[in-house]
């Protein structure tokens, strides 16, 4: 089975609660040469829906609640093997995903330079996982099955969904209240011209046109919603 598939299986184990064919999926996982998957779409697939799924199993092992900050450690701590190494949360979201970028409220990158790990990411970061990877909050985008084929159209799907159900926009004042999760990542976003311009190419026509002509925008945010989804 391709790796890709074996994450899939792997995220719909751990949303099962079955324990048998997620410690089926978790074996499969370890055999998985991460660095040798090709492409990408395929790796970025990959970590997306292993990182869910682990999200997922550890919450189902050790049931939490209230703010997710008081959590912290589980980012760290959770992991999964994949290949001989071992891959926290952090080290799967920020080391390979965002290209080793600080986490936010950290003083320090997730991975230390020359780690071997940095072989199983991909090439490029892609400002639109941060619609798909869920932590458990109540603000996080919803938990999807993602394939390398249709990557680039379910990551623009996924975007556009959350921006449509978080943004408050009123063309005709000039103002846009954007997601507190876009304010986290703002860094993530400045390659595609910034967050205002990357969520005035998602945002429904009417209201980007409206925006764009507006002489004066005036940006806001959200507030985003740790608490952990019951």
């Amino acid at each position: 089975m391709e790796p890709v598939s074996l994450s899939q299986r792997h995220l719909a184990a751990a949303r099962s609660g079955d324990p048998g064919e997620l410690d089926t999926s978790l074996a499969e996982l370890r055999d998985v040469r991460p660095a040798a998957i090709e492409g990408d779409s395929a790796r970025i697939a990959f970590w997306l829906n292993v990182y869910n799924a682990r999200v997922v199993q550890a919450l189902r092992e050790r049931p939490r609640s209230g703010h997710l900050f008081r959590h912290r450690r589980l980012f760290r701590r959770a992991a999964c093997e994949v290949g001989g190494y071992s891959y926290s949360l952090d080290a799967i979201e920020h080391g390979l995903l965002r290209e080793n970028r600080r986490p936010p409220f950290a003083l320090r990158r997730t991975l230390a330079p020359g780690d071997p790990r940095f072989a199983a990411a991909p090439s490029r970061s892609d400002p639109r996982i941060h619609f798909a990877l869920n932590c458990g909050a109540v603000s996080c985008p919803p938990i999807r099955a993602y394939d390398e084929v249709e990557l680039d159209a379910q990551l623009g799907n996924a975007s556009r969904a959350y921006l449509e159900a978080e943004s408050t926009v009123d063309a005709e004042k000039g103002t846009v209240v954007l997601p507190g999760l876009m304010r986290l990542y703002q860094a993530d976003f400045e390659e595609a011209g910034g967050a205002l311009e990357f969520a005035l190419g998602l945002l429904p026509t009417v209201q980007a046109d409206g925006l764009r002509a507006h002489p004066h925008v005036r940006l806001g945010w959200s507030r985003f919603d740790w608490t952990l989804a019951g």
